[in-house]
């Protein structure tokens, strides 16, 4: 599944230096005159130093109209630099061929069929009905905010990297790769800064799903057989690193049972799990659709707590809210919670401007905020908030040990 095969026609105007291309999978990154950066969507394998070791991808290129040279060079694994020599004020143009191995596997939902599809729920119905039929809280989070330790090394890595551009700046003699390489440089001091900053703001978050992860996994480990007369609920994540891997650890580390309902996103070595963050699961189920994996995280789930994220967790964030709106998950049996109330500001915002145009209920989809938004009935809002992991914890608790009283402690409607 990691082979990969290109075709690409490349058309060149000497009069005005204007190139074009055609073909998937690749792009013209840079052109200047006679030269052009061609990049590949995504890495294949290749080792300069080892031209001819068998990992390495094979490129042939030929020339169409046999207008001059057409060369290569700087051959790597993100794409290779070409160059048109001797040629006439006629267009130039060329193809060119490249086979060879993905250097991690990158998944393509356009390329699933419903075979994948109906696996994925079956799957997951089977997972659920005997390892977690009573349902579980879900924990959703950013797979990038780490620990504070984690994003110095990060930081570490980037200045490395850095150095090493500076490096082959120095030693490179061609103007062109000269220029490419500045611009990677660049590119890395603006991911520096930012790495910078994120240390600064975000460590604390991943803390805060530690200490939510552990609190949830004493209390299942030790008090909830006895609080739901012999009833489990454990805690679920989508599998991946970041906050949901603080959770899983954090729950993990009181001997808790912890699910995880993953993708392959292409930095997981699918049959070699030492060290990976999949492991902080003690029960993992990897799934083909990114959709139904985001549907079955929240489906089976009493408490969904939203942690900060990124473009992942807001569509779960309004994946649930949507499905709770609307009655797919009967409010009354299905809690919503943003922790952190201060991440998720601008987010309240957007909503309450939703209300106010009349694009969601103006009574009933509110986001119940102590001291701001908190007068009306229960029936009056869709989500609360919790100001950190203890109040999180409690809310959660609360909740699940009510349904199990009320004797709705079921995964089934």
């Amino acid at each position: 599944m990691n082979e990969i095969e290109l075709y690409g026609t490349i058309f060149y105007e000497p009069t005005t230096n204007h190139w074009e291309g055609s073909g998937t999978g690749w792009w013209i990154e840079k052109a200047e005159e006679n030269m052009a950066k061609i990049t590949f969507e995504e890495p294949i394998m290749f080792d300069p130093r080892q031209p001819s070791k068998t990992k390495n991808y094979s490129l042939s290129i030929s020339n169409i109209n046999q207008n001059g040279d057409v060369d290569t060079y700087n051959v790597d694994e993100d794409g290779f630099i070409i160059i048109w020599k001797n040629y006439s004020n006629e267009t130039c143009i060329a193809s060119f061929h490249v086979v060879g191995t993905k250097v991690c596997f990158v998944p393509n939902d356009r390329a699933l069929g419903t075979e994948e599809s109906v696996a994925d729920i079956y799957a997951a119905e089977l997972l659920f009905s005997y390892e977690a039929k009573y349902g579980v809280i879900s924990l959703m989070g950013s797979g990038t905010i780490s620990c504070k330790e984690i994003a110095e090394e990060k930081l570490d890595a980037l200045n490395t990297y850095a150095e090493k551009d500076k490096a082959a700046i120095e030693k490179e003699k061609d103007l062109f790769s000269r220029k490419l390489l500045q611009e990677k440089l660049e590119r890395t001091k603006i991911r520096m800064e930012r790495q910078k900053r994120i240390i600064e703001k975000s460590a604390k978050y991943w803390d805060s799903a530690l200490k939510f992860g552990e609190l949830w996994g004493h209390y299942s480990a030790h008090e909830q057989e006895k609080a739901l007369g012999g009833c489990y609920v454990p805690l679920c994540t989508g599998g991946g690193p970041g906050i949901m891997r603080a959770a899983a650890q954090g729950a993990r580390s009181q001997h808790a049972h912890v699910i995880g309902i993953d993708c392959q996103f292409g930095v997981d070595n699918f049959f070699y799990l030492k060290d990976t963050y999949s492991v902080q699961s003690n029960q993992r189920l990897r799934m083909n659709n990114f959709s139904i994996r985001e549907g079955v995280l929240i489906n089976y789930s009493h408490v969904i707590l939203f942690w900060p994220g990124g473009f992942g967790t807001a569509w779960e964030v309004y994946e649930t809210l949507s499905k709770i709106q609307t009655n797919h998950l009967r409010r009354h049996r299905t809690k919503a919670i943003f922790v952190h109330p201060e991440y998720w500001a601008p987010l309240f915002k957007c909503i309450d401007n939703m209300r106010e145009h009349g694009a969601i209920n103006s009574y009933g989809d509110r986001i119940k905020i102590p001291g701001v938004d908190d007068q009306l009935p229960d029936k009056a809002y869709i989500a609360e908030v919790a100001n950190g992991p203890e109040e999180a914890f409690e809310k959660t608790r609360a909740f699940v040990e009510e349904l199990y009283r009320k004797n709705q402690l079921t995964l089934k409607a």
